[in-house]
């Protein structure tokens, strides 16, 4: 038996560790961490072990193309050809496309910087539309616009292990990011401070030196203050500000606005606190800040990353030994294909993109994501407002359980002409298509990523051959690239490969890097430069930080960061919790693994956690199941009881994405079990990326009675058995 040992990327999320691939023969019998990667150094969790080999082998899994032969969602296929797939889909794309004009194409991905989103962009750019919708509206999109706007493209990665003090806002690195998680501890170990800002008491804030028990929404608030403790008591880098800032004076100005009194009674911290960790953060350093997806969702998302941000910026805390690196780029590596001229469409037709007229710095042309408004692009399938939407490409996104106001996106894909979904198995979104196109899974396609946290440049291989008939994103561009332009539909020649093996050789050709170094190491390090704003400056119109942004001016914004009370402050009656939304699990990722034992063993129900004090006010127990409503014009969603102190009396959280495979309705029991169902897409949305305020809303709670939540319940499976009976394939 010949054994060997691939090393590779694990891109089961988005930390994307460095990944061992155990090989006896031609079989997978285990996956590792790598401890040798310059990011993740070993570190690896449970969705890496697992998930690659139960995706590829899931009875769920479907490895052919099929046409829905019955009604949307009804479960009627039939098999067909890649060859029949592809002709169909060109013939019903340009029909629409004469019909309606490129843009009422729109398609969506999880996640635009992988190869998938890639292909999806390239996709309807070649026919001519802009109208692609990402996930990261709902996270790392604040903090990614934030960060065009402020120039402080900076994370923390690798030089956590080496701060004196670590302030995170938002974010639970045990649930979601192992990496993060390693190197917090190694700080601690080391004698760092960690100051934790989350409303929740999760595992980082009970390992925490202080918790600031937020109160949920008011980051920016916090953060304004700290800026006003720290510009009164001079405890600012001064020689960093003078050169490399800009806009100081319009952010003292601001901040003035919230001395810790003030902020005291929005935050629910101290004034006395808030003035301390000011302190301890500006006066200690090297310092390190980790700001999550606990800001984002949130209709004042971008000014708090942007406050967070300057506060950083303001203590000089960037992109030197044990701080905020500056994000950096491999010379010549392709992998930005968001901006890349040859790859971008007229400036008109950018311009055209459904939102731009209302957030430019989201999805204009200057924009970091140039992605869509998602909430205006599901109005214009009914309203043709700013013009029709007829046609969606959607390609690893389920977005029937990832957006919130569930029940609108499905009617909007049930109003469409043509639905086509590329995936590994049939999701609730998938079930609604014309067309399904099975794909690849991790072993059975190559990628590469860079990995700022490292920082290097990351290799995910390909060691097993795809099942069935399914391929790879990219392969499926080509062949429906290639019947488009048969047919004479193309209008930009923006696809020049043949193969994934192309595109891949592509994106690192013009770099110093070999493939067949990266077959052998799984990645290639890159030496860590410090203070390259030195030199390079910020990219930002002024090249300087900017504390009050150019950008946003321009736009007709306040340039300068603010703090506006969230929503729920004028919640109706009744409606007397905070619902928080942002709880994650090792054992997901968004909407997948539902499926899979392993996963369902972790956590087998969608969870609301619950402080004891609110539980017994409503005679909720342990395990009791809790009917959940933020709005009287909104369906409940069922959940289970999670009865904790983590949470305090006026908040309860949860996470997002759930459906249960096994369940027979159309949405496999996403329209009673998935918080998206409760939530509203709008109309609170963030003025500059248009984020809609889905992670804080007022709701209201109450006991779910037993027989109804039997008969809901009566085809959920036991952890044991969710996976391997997933459900029978549909055959032609």
């Amino acid at each position: 038996m010949a054994s060997r040992v691939i090393p590779s990327t694990c891109s089961e999320c988005l930390v994307r560790c460095g990944s061992l691939i155990h090989m006896e023969d031609e079989q997978v019998v285990r996956i590792s961490g790598n401890p040798d990667h310059p990011g993740s150094r070993g570190a690896f969790c449970v969705k890496g072990v697992h998930g690659p080999m139960s995706s590829r082998l899931g009875a769920r899994r479907i490895t052919h193309p099929m046409r829905r032969t019955g009604a949307r969602g009804a479960g009627q296929w039939e098999r067909i050809s890649w060859q029949t797939a592809c002709s169909e889909i060109a013939d019903r794309l340009g029909e629409i496309k004469t019909r309606h004009g490129a843009p009422s194409i729109a398609g969506a991905v999880s996640n635009h910087t992988q190869s998938k989103g890639i292909a999806v962009r390239l996709l309807l750019r070649s026919l001519g539309s802009p109208n692609l919708m990402i996930n990261q509206d709902l996270c790392h999109g604040c903090r990614a616009t934030a960060s065009l706007l402020t120039g402080v493209t900076a994370d923390a990665g690798s030089e956590l292990s080496k701060a004196k003090v670590i302030l995170v806002v938002g974010k639970s690195p045990s649930e979601s990011h192992v990496v993060d998680w390693m190197r917090i501890k190694a700080a601690r170990a080391a004698g760092a401070t960690l100051i934790v800002v989350d409303p929740r008491r999760t595992a980082l804030a009970k390992f925490a030196d202080h918790w600031l028990a937020i109160t949920p929404g008011t980051d920016a608030a916090l953060a304004l203050s700290m800026i006003q403790v720290v510009l009164a008591e001079g405890l600012i880098d001064a020689e960093f500000v003078a050169k490399h800032c800009s806009g100081t004076e319009a952010l003292r100005e601001r901040a003035a606005h919230y001395p810790p009194e003030i902020a005291a009674t929005l935050t629910g911290i101290a004034a006395d606190t808030i003035r301390a960790m000011a302190r301890v953060f500006a006066g200690v350093r090297p310092a390190a800040m980790v700001l999550g997806h606990g800001i984002d969702a949130q209709a004042n998302g971008v000014d708090t990353a942007m406050a967070f941000q300057s506060l950083l910026a303001l203590t000089g805390n960037i992109d030197r030994p044990g701080t905020n690196r500056l994000a950096r780029q491999m010379p010549g590596l392709r992998d930005n294909f968001a901006a890349m001229p040859e790859f971008r469409l007229p400036r008109n037709i950018e311009e055209q993109t459904i939102g731009a007229a209302q957030y430019p710095l989201w999805s204009g042309p200057d924009s970091w994501a140039r992605a869509c408004h998602n909430p205006a692009v599901l109005r214009a399938v009914h309203s043709n407002d700013p013009y029709p939407v007829r046609a969606m490409y959607l390609s690893g996104a389920n977005i029937l359980c990832s957006y919130p106001d569930m029940q609108r996106t499905k009617a909007a894909l049930e109003a469409l002409d043509l639905i086509v979904v590329a995936a590994d198995q049939l999701t609730p979104t998938a079930e609604m298509a014309d067309y399904f196109l099975p794909k690849t899974t991790l072993l059975e396609e190559e990628d590469v990523f860079m990995d700022q946290g490292g920082p290097c440049l990351s290799f995910m291989q390909k060691v097993l051959p795809p099942l069935g008939e399914a391929r790879s994103d990219i392969d499926i561009l080509i062949s429906l690239y290639q019947a488009l332009h048969e047919r004479g539909h193309i209008e930009y020649e923006l696809v020049p490969w043949q193969s994934h093996a192309e595109f891949t050789a592509f994106m690192i050709e013009k770099s110093s890097v070999r493939m067949e170094d990266l077959r052998k190491t799984g990645f290639h390090r890159l030496d860590v430069q410090y203070e390259s704003w030195r030199h390079g400056g910020f990219k930002t119109p002024s090249g300087k930080i900017e504390f009050a942004s150019t950008r946003r001016s321009a736009a007709g914004l306040d340039p300068t960061p603010d703090f506006v009370a969230p929503s729920y402050g004028t919640r109706d009656d009744g409606f007397d919790l905070i619902l928080f939304t942002g709880v994650r699990s090792m054992a997901y990722q968004n909407t997948r693994f539902r499926e899979h034992a392993w996963a369902r063993r972790l956590q087998d129900a969608p969870e609301l956690r619950i402080h004891p004090a609110t539980a017994a006010r409503r005679g909720i127990a342990q395990g009791d199941w809790v009917w959940v409503q933020t709005r009287a014009d909104m369906p409940r969603c069922l959940v289970k009881a999670r009865i904790t102190d983590e949470v305090t009396e006026n908040t309860v959280a949860t996470g997002m994405g759930w459906w249960y495979p096994e369940i027979s309705d159309t949405g496999h029991g996403a329209e009673t079990f998935n918080i998206g169902v409760a939530v509203p897409y709008g109309p609170h949305c963030d003025p500059v990326s248009g984020s809609a305020e889905a992670r804080n809303t007022a709701c209201r709670i109450e006991r779910a009675d037993k027989d109804e939540v039997a008969l809901l319940m009566r085809e959920v499976r036991s952890a044991e058995g969710a996976a391997g009976r997933g459900g029978a394939h549909p055959v032609g």
